[in-house]
């Protein structure tokens, strides 16, 4: 059971979904998510290519991503900056800002390495600041680029944006444990770097005097129900900050001597966890296994941010996964879900509002155009449907007659009956959508056609 931190979030709680399976620019999986919404933009970073030891470390690409129609509008490519380990956003004018690690002077990374010794990754070991340019190639040791190295950091570092209270956080290693320290953004952008009140250390057990047996770091991997091993510890996917909670994306890859994406387990190639932290006291207030965006071929988490929406002004938490692109072994796609802040009104919280799907052109629409919309009861999550569809001079097999926005599209088959026009009897009807969000209509037949549908009754478990 989870609880509602001082934001209004419930890591157990409903999610929404932004998009869904947007294929990037490059083959490997996304590591890093921001979103414009100013400009209608949902930035992600990714690796150049999946395996470091082919190309130049830390050569990054960021794809900018039109948030209504999840489509990839160009991208920007980032040489010798790191792995991508979190990132924020700063809208203006039909431009944006954007905040990223980077390399040191000369190339200096981080490196993480394999039990032989080869490098896994290259992480950047210090911050910077950039005009987002679309297809450049902008160079770590530009002498445009300002950085900044938290001091005493060793290893690597990567900011996130707190756009309610306009912070910036800065997430680096000092004395083998993590640290995140708070400054206004404003002033950081001007390379004035003076921390806003304490900086938040990651406990471990040895921090507790005398000892406590019942201790358990932050780091290691809880006891959690799993078809497989999980790694003894925690691999961190991102971070970010709302107020005074901070939020930790993690997962616990699968212990198996096989490679985890062969492995036929319905798309979870370990378990996700989100946790939350009080930053006065830096206790865990939360931590629950990740279940949004289930049915995905690999569902590996990857990113965490905060926007506010800007059709609600409602601020989210923003989560992304990394999935494998159908037909394919190595390319990757990203979806984002995100946490609600608001509460449910009456019991019903509205996750997604009435939205046009965009229609086949075998079909037209009847008195009331076709919409749809996701809410929340209950703890259970509705794809609701309006709306009627007509066709001339009729449909006489299945089709497709409709497209449903990223926000609505289910992650699992969702199906329902309804009526259509009554011929000999036969006045009903199957409509039927998926990950694709392609809505399909089945029960058509060459002597029995189809020549109006009615959606008003659709209410279906989306979740």
């Amino acid at each position: 059971m989870g609880k509602t931190d001082a934001n209004g979030v419930d890591l157990s709680g409903a999610t929404g979904r932004l998009i869904q399976t947007v294929d990037l620019v490059k083959g490997p999986a996304p590591q890093a998510i921001a979103s414009d919404t100013v400009n209608g933009w949902i930035f992600v970073l990714q690796m150049e290519t999946g395996d470091q030891d082919d190309i130049e470390q830390g050569n990054m690409r960021l794809n900018r991503i039109d948030r209504r129609t999840g489509k990839v509008i160009d991208s920007m490519q980032l040489k010798g900056f790191g792995h991508g380990i979190s990132m924020g956003v700063e809208p203006g004018d039909k431009q944006t800002h954007i905040w990223t690690e980077v390399s040191q002077v000369g190339r200096s990374f981080h490196y993480s390495r394999r039990k032989d010794g080869s490098i896994k990754a290259a992480f950047g070991k210090a911050v910077t600041r950039f005009l987002y340019a679309k297809d450049t190639v902008l160079d770590a040791d530009d002498p445009v680029l300002r950085k900044f190295t938290p001091p005493g950091s060793t290893a690597g570092t990567g900011p996130s944006i707190d756009p309610v209270n306009n912070r910036l956080c800065v997430m680096y290693h000092k004395g083998g444990r993590r640290h995140f320290t708070r400054y206004d953004l404003a002033d950081a952008a001007a390379g004035m770097w003076t921390p806003e009140g304490t900086t938040f250390v990651m406990k471990e057990c040895g921090d507790l005097v005398p000892a406590q047996p019942s201790c358990v770091d932050e780091d290691v991997t809880p006891d959690v129900p799993s078809r497989y091993p999980l790694e003894p510890t925690l691999t961190s996917q991102g971070y970010t900050v709302l107020g005074d909670v901070l939020y930790w994306y993690q997962w616990a890859p699968y212990l198996v001597d096989e490679d985890p994406k062969t492995l036929p387990v319905d798309g979870f190639p370990g378990v996700a966890f989100l946790t939350s932290y009080t930053w006065a006291d830096g206790k865990r207030f939360d931590r629950q296994v990740v279940t949004t965006a289930g049915g995905l071929t690999r569902r590996e988490p990857e990113g965490a941010a905060i926007e506010v929406a800007p059709e609600t002004g409602e601020t989210r938490l923003l989560i992304g996964f990394s999935n494998t692109v159908p037909g394919t072994t190595g390319s990757r796609d990203v979806t984002i879900s995100w946490y609600p802040t608001k509460p449910a009104v009456d019991g019903v919280r509205v996750l997604a509002d009435w939205e046009d799907l965009a229609l086949e052109d075998i079909v037209k629409p009847g008195a009331q155009a076709p919409r749809g919309r996701l809410i929340s009861y209950a703890g259970t999550t509705y794809l609701q449907l309006r709306g009627t569809l007509t066709a001339t001079p009729g449909l006489t097999e299945d089709s497709k007659i409709a497209t449903l926005p990223h926000r609505l599209r289910p992650t699992h088959p969702t199906r329902a009956s309804v009526p259509r026009n009554n011929n000999a009897g036969r006045c009903v009807c199957r409509v039927e959508t998926d990950i694709s969000g392609a809505l399909r209509v089945y029960g058509a037949y060459s002597d029995n056609a189809i020549t109006w549908i009615e959606l008003d009754g659709v209410s279906v478990v989306w979740r």
